[in-house]
């Protein structure tokens, strides 16, 4: 998004929902660059994406790993306070283990 035009801004997320505990798949509705696997979505993944997009690679997979990096942070902290049945944090938990990029 380019609220005032000029500057780029993160556009807002559009879907919170974790849909892996009653739709069990091991892919995404849209491939990431390659391909659509979760247990795929890899840094060569993110270099491969890159490359095509003509993007920072430094940049990109900084940002990657920040995020990552984050979302265990706060999901180490925060499940517990979440309106999640523990089958529902055991099914997220699982499928995060499958996904390459750390």
């Amino acid at each position: 998004l380019y609220p005032d035009r000029r500057n780029a801004a993160l556009a807002p997320a559009y879907d919170f929902i974790s849909t892996v505990h009653y739709i069990p798949d091991t892919e995404a509705a849209l491939k990431f660059s390659r391909t659509r696997r979760f247990d795929e979505f890899s840094e060569d993944e993110l270099k491969h994406l890159t490359a095509r997009a003509r993007l920072p690679e430094k940049l990109v997979l900084d940002t990657a790993h920040e995020t990552v990096a984050l979302f265990h942070q706060f999901w180490q902290s925060e499940k517990a306070n979440l309106p999640l049945s523990a089958d529902i944090i055991r099914s997220i938990e699982n499928h995060v283990k499958t996904i390459p990029l750390r």
